[in-house]
């Protein structure tokens, strides 16, 4: 089994943590519980014939401005970005923060996801699409279990691609 360490970076409030324990868990809690610092879960996956264990890595959230500390991504293999696609804040400036991101890990290639799709209307998610200037890897619902598992495989795939 080879062992895989993983990023969350997003805004704060954007479902990071939501994302894990539906993936981890498979719970969901409507409660908001602030991450300080950084908290790291583990599931075991099966992908293409490989037994891997992500080391999830769940990193505070930010408002915008705040770093993060470097020492979070070193030795990542993966990064998952969230936005809120509810919230403009969080995906506004995207492309300076996911460059943030490749600058901070080294990784080329960063999964971008936008969570909470269950408070959009479905014309309204298609609408954010063309908005965004980047290409979204998938749009998910912590709250639903909508695109959670894929999401976290795309990530696993990430993971073998360096």
């Amino acid at each position: 089994m080879v062992a895989k360490k993983v990023l969350l970076v997003g805004n704060f409030g954007v479902g990071k943590t939501s994302l894990i324990r539906r993936f981890v868990l498979n719970e969901f809690s409507e409660d908001y519980i602030s991450t300080i610092g950084v908290r790291v879960s583990k599931k075991i996956v099966a992908y293409k014939n490989e037994t891997i264990k992500l080391m999830i890595w769940d990193v505070a959230g930010t408002s915008g401005n705040e770093k993060i500390p470097k020492a979070y991504f070193l030795g990542a293999h993966a990064a998952m970005f969230v936005f809120d696609v509810s919230r403009e804040e969080t995906y506004e400036d995207i492309d300076q923060k996911l460059q943030v991101i490749r600058d901070l890990s080294n990784l080329k290639n960063i999964t971008v996801v936008g969570n909470k799709k269950d408070l959009l209307a479905p014309e309204e998610v298609t609408a954010l699409k063309d908005k965004i200037p980047i290409n979204i890897d998938l749009i998910t619902s912590a709250k639903e279990n909508d695109n959670v598992e894929d999401a976290f495989m795309q990530l696993t795939a990430q993971t073998l691609n360096l």
